[in-house]
């Protein structure tokens, strides 16, 4: 031990200089695997998983809507859902609940489901996790005080998550929910875009991202063809509780 630390040429051998950087990179590996009060949320790769679909037989999917801002698009869409009568999932974020109540009620006052989207809309593995319990615990209290009922489901703003994040909704009494196809409305790519993009990547079980938010502006002139592609496959259309019944969570990102 008295070369090493005395003669540093030492470490210019190839294999002990090799050997050092295998023990610091392990070391910083241990060190955040076992500390995340003591590391950045975010910083290490995740080790929980959410759920990204549901591995089941019967030939079900799940439309899910995230809804952050506005007021144009929600009409639109639960027009088209209420003439095709399909029920859906909302994700819904706590600021745009304590603004738009009525909407909320409309929401759920059409048999679809409502779940969580946090409080405030920010990247939860950035922040510790007294940060993210409060996100949680404020949205989940705030859909509450308009409906009677919201499913145990929490899906994260940007669909941002890490073992914190994961953690800490599963303690208050949450499944982190993801997708397992991304209908990409938020880029207005175009209808017929997402209408193929769509009936291309479905699985049964799959939980496909849609948007209520305003920016996203096509997604009322999709969803007509989404509906009618799905059905002509053979999917139902279900909440995502009722996909849930008699199936396996999927927790591999088949994306």
């Amino acid at each position: 031990m008295k070369i090493i630390f005395s003669d540093f040429s030492y470490f210019k051998k190839p294999v002990v200089f090799a050997l050092c950087i295998a023990l610091i990179f392990g070391a910083g590996y241990y060190l955040g695997k076992y500390s995340n009060e003591t590391f950045p949320a975010g910083t290490f790769v995740a080790k929980e998983m959410p759920i990204f679909y549901i591995q089941k037989n019967a030939p079900e999917v799940c439309l899910t809507f995230d809804i952050s801002w506005g007021e144009k698009t929600l009409p639109l869409v639960l027009q088209v859902l209420l003439e095709n009568q399909v029920p859906a999932t909302f994700f819904i974020s706590g600021p745009w609940a304590l603004t738009h109540p009525e909407q909320i009620k409309a929401i759920y006052g059409n048999n679809h489901e409502i779940g969580s989207h946090g409080h405030k809309h920010i990247n939860l593995s950035r922040y510790p996790k007294e940060t993210v319990r409060e996100n949680i615990k404020k949205s989940h209290q705030v859909l509450l005080s308009v409906v009677d009922k919201v499913a145990p489901f929490f899906r994260p703003p940007n669909g941002d998550y890490d073992d914190v994040v994961i953690d800490t909704a599963r303690e208050l009494g949450f499944e982190t929910v993801i997708w397992a196809v991304d209908s990409l409305d938020w880029k207005n790519p175009g209808p017929d875009y997402m209408t193929k993009r769509i009936l291309e990547k479905v699985f049964p079980g799959a939980i496909i991202l849609c948007h209520a938010s305003d920016s996203s502006k096509q997604t009322h002139l999709a969803l007509p063809g989404i509906i009618k592609g799905l059905r002509a496959k053979g999917y139902r259309l279900v909440t995502l509780s009722k996909l849930m019944e008699g199936g396996t969570i999927g927790r591999n990102d088949p994306r």
